[in-house]
């Protein structure tokens, strides 16, 4: 027994010793290789090796200082970050790494922790450094509108037509109420400033007006048939800050104040004489919404929480959200995002799926395309920067953005939105025991054009 565990016990030292030798040959392999890939401009092999090598347990600041040199060099710069900092973290003092790293976060625009970078630098390199980061200030400008196409014609055969659907209601309605959209007009100016090395601002004020028409058809003089144009007027200021965390996890916060005035016709319906009394009625709402998100980078992925409490018409309404971008390349030349929010008021749930591509036509040109589909009533997007709580419900969304940069420092946008919306009519029947009312759903289609200018300086 003695000498089964004697030679047990042997074997097993020998096992554990070639192991070893095993992996020491292993990682010599991988630094002697590495540096000849990295010296000789194969780059795709050196991709191969560094994963084979960290899969395998191998991991020095050798190999990835050279692997995130050479993702920075074929322009994939979220993956540059990533290894360039696992390179500082095994040498921390390192010059060559950060001055790569340094770059690396200019290129991806991510201005809070390339200062971070600096402070960690020696004196005598910060004022160069800090020379290089420039434009942080932007101011941004943008207007536009929106028109409005109905699948049917505004007149009486359209809103009193008979309900063949609805055997109860006999022959047409005696008269009915719509309350249409016409058109949308929309501007913003907005400030983005730093505020400390962590924290990043952007302020703006916004206004809205929506043009609408309500209308009351009549039957055979029964009541007054007569129209109202009134515009609901928004006014919006909104702010939010982009806060870099530890273990470079970013914190969004963003709040939106707004204030609507309508002034609009309200109708009074006597159910015995069947006429109506008029009177001219303003409106106000303060409404408030709020954004809470985060993000962070896992190489080619980057996944986004979020949650909202909003107070929007009187109601307290809460958002979740979740969204993940994943970038082939490496850098925003391509990326595909997919996303889905849920909204709950009161006991009400809306599901809203959105998917978006976003790419480079060419060094000045640029592209996203988006779609949604769900309800889209009141939903938040961009950290609370759009709010969509206009009363029409939106049921589908979707367009394409373009942008060209003139320089650095310049750039100009221009967006178009597809919008389809629903709004509601009421009809008023006369059956054999009353007058009855019915709500119909009134389909329309929104075209939305946005021009936007930003300025960094």
């Amino acid at each position: 027994m003695r000498k089964l565990i004697f030679v047990f016990c042997f074997f097993s030292c020998i096992t554990i010793g070639w192991s070893q030798s095993q992996r020491k040959l292993k990682e010599s392999f991988v630094d002697s290789a590495s540096y000849v890939y990295f010296t000789q401009g194969k780059h795709d092999a050196l991709v191969v090796l560094t994963d084979k090598a960290l899969s395998s347990g191998i991991d020095s600041y050798y190999l990835r200082v050279r692997i995130g040199v050479s993702y920075f060099t074929k322009n994939e710069f979220y993956l540059a970050v990533i290894h360039l900092r696992k390179a500082i973290a095994f040498y921390p003092s390192d010059m060559y790494a950060k001055d790569f790293l340094f770059y690396a976060y200019l290129y991806t625009g991510n201005l809070e922790e390339a200062k971070l970078l600096i402070v960690k630098m020696p004196t005598t390199y910060q004022v160069a450094y800090r020379k290089l980061i420039v434009n942080q200030n932007s101011f941004a400008f943008e207007s536009g509108f929106q028109t409005t196409n109905y699948a049917n014609s505004q007149d009486t055969s359209v809103f009193l037509a008979k309900d063949v659907s609805d055997t109860s209601l006999h022959g047409n309605a005696i008269y009915a109420e719509s309350d249409r959209m016409k058109s949308i007009q929309y501007a913003q100016i907005g400030m983005g400033y730093p505020i400390s090395n962590r924290i990043k601002g952007y302020s703006g004020v916004s206004m809205v007006k929506n043009n609408r028409e309500q209308h009351i058809y009549a039957r055979e003089n029964l009541v007054k048939d007569t129209s109202n144009v009134y515009a609901l007027t928004q006014y919006q200021v909104y702010t939010g800050l982009t806060i870099t965390m530890p273990k470079h996890v970013n914190l969004l916060v963003g709040g939106q104040y707004m204030y609507y005035a309508q002034d609009k016709l309200y109708a009074n319906y006597d159910t015995i004489t069947w006429k109506y009394s008029y009177q001219d009625s303003k409106t106000t709402r303060n409404n408030f919404v709020s954004n809470f998100s985060l993000t962070k980078s896992f190489q080619k992925l980057i996944p986004m929480v979020s949650i909202g409490v909003n107070r929007i018409d009187g109601l307290t309404m809460m958002q979740y959200a979740s969204q993940i971008s994943y970038l082939p390349f490496g850098n925003f030349k391509f990326a595909v995002t997919g996303g889905f929010s849920l909204s709950k008021e009161n006991n009400a749930a809306r599901k809203v799926y959105f998917a978006k591509l976003t790419g480079k036509i060419t060094d000045y040109l640029w592209y996203d395309t988006y779609f949604y589909a769900g309800n889209l009533k009141n939903l938040t997007e961009g950290n609370a920067y759009v709010v969509y709580n206009i009363s029409d419900k939106i049921t589908l969304k979707s367009g394409f953005n373009l942008t060209y940069y003139f320089n650095q420092k310049i750039s100009l946008a221009c967006r178009y939105d597809l919008l389809k919306r629903e709004s509601s009519y009421y009809r008023y029947y006369t059956t054999f025991k009353a007058t009855e009312t019915k709500m119909y759903a009134d389909k329309y289609i929104n075209n939305s054009f946005i021009l936007s200018l930003l300025w960094k300086f």
